[in-house]
């Protein structure tokens, strides 16, 4: 069946942190923990909540550096955690998508404050049919639910929306519940992802 949306993941595949997608924070507190592992454990256990927009990131981080001794690292930590840049090609196949009629929306897990620096600094809204930030929708990738939201304001069948994630365990999620999903990271390139849309009868000039 013809797709009439895609959604798009964004980190790891419409945006990236520089010094390494999902280790975002390790730059600003590797030397300052003896267990760099663990701590970036507990923050990714800890930031699940406010992904799905149940508390605040930023409420919880004072918490979590100061169980690990590293308090006055605060503003370090929240600046890396907000270091992001456009993966360069990405943006620009995706507007050739909507100018052809294919509408493209935005599906990412962030929590509130990742999520306005994203849109003030990428402008997602101004250039993406929708935006599906999962802190507003209240629940986060890979929970069906947060899938089954996105799709209750698309108002497509899942046969006819594509999902674009870097993340294994989203796509297979997603595909649970009837999306068509693909796995892929930037890390790929941007042919593999002509070649992936191609697939699904959605042509990209190169």
């Amino acid at each position: 069946m013809l797709i009439r949306t895609v959604l798009w993941d964004a980190d790891g595949v419409l945006q990236r942190v520089p010094r390494g997608a999902e280790e975002s924070m390790r730059p600003a507190v590797e030397g300052l923990v003896d267990d760099m592992e663990g701590f970036l454990r507990e923050a990714l256990r800890e930031e699940r909540p406010a992904l799905a927009g149940q508390v605040r990131w930023l409420d919880v981080l004072p918490g979590l550096l100061e169980r690990w001794g590293i308090a006055d690292s605060y503003d370090t930590v929240v600046n890396a955690w907000l270091t992001l840049e456009e993966v360069p090609g990405a943006h620009a196949i995706v507007r050739g998508l909507r100018a052809a009629g294919t509408r493209c929306c935005l599906a990412t897990n962030q929590d509130e404050r990742r999520a306005a620096y994203m849109r003030d600094t990428f402008g997602y809204d101004g250039w993406l049919d929708d935006t599906f930030f999962s802190c507003e929708l209240g629940a986060a990738k890979p929970d069906p639910a947060y899938f089954e939201a996105v799709l209750a304001r698309l108002d497509d069948p899942p046969e006819r929306v594509l999902f674009v994630d870097d993340n294994a365990a989203n796509v297979a999620a997603a595909r649970g519940v009837g999306l068509v999903a693909e796995e892929w990271s930037y890390r790929e390139g941007l042919d593999a992802l002509r070649a992936l849309l191609a697939r699904h009868g959605l042509a990209v000039a190169a």
